[in-house]
């Protein structure tokens, strides 16, 4: 091979570098940040003696929360992980949106096994997650 040829090898490798770094770095997740903050110290109205994030670290398997913004321009904080429920062991995603102040949030939707959850589903499921911080926390006393 000649020395342009070399070259031209060289170019293409270090743009293919820096290409792939590019879409790497796009789609990287956020998974910390204020909005993340607020809901992970924040309460559910029916669970105000619990901080989420307790609650769903002890209920899921290796929770994994990230923060993106919606087209709509909402903040969401999404929260995913195993857990069983209904009998069935499986991958759940909950949504939540927090306000543009990142003082207030509500749970939006979820997802049980690419399943989207109807209000009395998710009602169970956090119920199970509540229940299982609680049986955990009892083992500990």
């Amino acid at each position: 091979m000649s020395l342009g040829n070399h070259f031209r090898v060289f170019v293409c490798v270090v743009f293919m570098g820096v290409l792939v770094g590019y879409v790497f770095n796009a789609k990287k997740d956020i998974t910390d940040n204020v909005y993340i903050d607020t809901v992970k110290e924040g309460y559910l109205v029916d669970f105000a003696d619990v901080k989420v994030r307790d609650a769903f670290n002890y209920a899921f398997t290796e929770p994994y929360w990230r923060y993106y913004k919606a087209k709509t321009g909402q903040h969401v904080v999404e929260l995913s992980g195993d857990i069983l429920f209904s009998d069935e062991k499986g991958h759940a995603i909950l949504q939540f949106i927090v306000n543009e102040e990142a003082t207030e949030f509500k749970l939006f939707a979820m997802k049980f096994n690419d399943v989207v959850l109807d209000s009395k589903q998710k009602g169970m499921l956090v119920g199970i997650v509540y229940e299982t911080w609680e049986m955990k926390q009892l083992a500990y006393q």
